[in-house]
């Protein structure tokens, strides 16, 4: 196995994979810690092409069709450079006016501690009525979090339902994207920050409506049953919906926070037909990577997060199985390089 390690291939390796580093995988990787670390206590909707969390067994999200039948799509959106100071595209689920997405609580998932995550961009905020929802617990009555459009139609601040208006006012616009968290602790304390500020505080410990429960046990995002009132929402996007059955610390949540723009931002990578890096993750300790293609000088090159290659090698045309038993277990990323020239960049886990 011949290893690439010549001066030009090692100053391109930096300046590539440190880049990488900030937008592509700093936001995955914490997410696929979480995963590892507490197993199947949490559940991550990366909301790219599906509803199912990336646990395998997880329950799907459920879609919610407005009063018209409509629901949404899956695509990608332009991210401003207000929200991230740099522009970029984010792949995540539009969901039309008063559509919306519900987690079913499974049977001893959430009860009295939880927290959930998700980036989200609403679209419009006319008024009347003066609200869009963001989550609810009920189709009975109001109880849930919203947006109060306190300068409609571009701006709006935080409406924590029946329990007053708070934040700054007009924090909220429909250009950016934002982050909010709900962290309910075993003691009924909540607290909601928007994109790492706390934003409210409230002691449910004796109403309990901010806990998932019967008859229907689930959470609503977005949408407004018209048995409350109807058009009560709007049309936006939502991407990386993160639920955990424990409450998440202040500094789990200013962690969130720090990787907001690298889970947001997409990086779009080359398709290059006939090139395939296989299994995904892997389970079995060997890679394969393909290419149904003559390649001229062609190689591979493997990085941890910190952006240490670990791992490196020929290729040559048809199959080329890698072994990576003696890697530890957690996220890569896998170059192929053709000419000392970049040809794609994948990122791969290791169980």
């Amino acid at each position: 196995m011949r290893i690439f390690m010549g001066p030009i291939i090692i100053k391109q390796t930096i300046i590539t994979i440190m880049k990488k580093i900030y937008r592509f995988i700093t936001g995955m990787f914490f997410l696929l810690l979480l995963q590892f670390s507490i197993a199947q206590s949490i559940y991550i909707y990366p909301l790219a092409n599906g509803f199912s969390p990336i646990q395998a067994g997880g329950p799907d999200l459920i879609v919610i069709p407005n009063n018209s039948g409509l629901t949404g799509e899956f695509t990608n959106r332009a991210v401003p450079e207000t929200t991230c100071g740099q522009g970029g595209t984010a792949s995540g689920y539009f969901f039309e006016d008063d559509a919306g997405l519900q987690f079913n609580n499974p049977a001893g998932f959430i009860g009295q501690s939880y927290s959930l995550a998700m980036n989200f961009q609403i679209d419009e905020f006319i008024s009347p009525p003066p609200w869009v929802r963001l989550l609810s617990f009920t189709h009975v009555d109001d109880i849930g979090v919203y947006i109060y459009l306190t300068n409609p139609p571009t701006n709006g601040t935080l409406e924590f339902w029946p329990y007053g208006t708070v934040g700054e006012n007009n924090f909220f616009n429909t250009s950016d994207f934002y982050q909010m968290v709900l962290v309910r602790n075993e003691n009924g304390l909540i607290k909601i920050y928007i994109n790492g500020q706390e934003f409210a505080e409230y002691d449910d410990s004796s109403t309990q409506k901010f806990v998932p429960g019967p008859p229907d046990n689930f959470i609503v995002f977005f949408r407004d049953h018209p048995s409350v009132l109807a058009n009560e929402a709007s049309p936006g996007f939502v991407s990386n919906i993160i639920i955990r059955n424990l409450s998440w610390t202040p500094e789990e949540v200013q962690t969130i926070w720090d990787n907001f723009c690298s889970s947001l931002l997409d990086i779009e990578e080359p398709v290059i037909p006939g090139l395939r890096i296989y299994p995904n993750p892997v389970t079995s300790g060997v890679m394969n990577i393909e290419a149904s293609f003559t390649m001229a000088d062609a190689g591979f090159r493997i990085y941890d997060v910190s952006g240490r290659m670990v791992m490196a090698g020929h290729l040559n045309s048809g199959n080329n199985p890698i072994d990576i038993r003696g890697l530890k277990a957690g996220l890569y990323l896998v170059m192929v390089v053709e000419n000392e020239r970049e040809i794609r960049t994948e990122r791969v886990v290791k169980y």
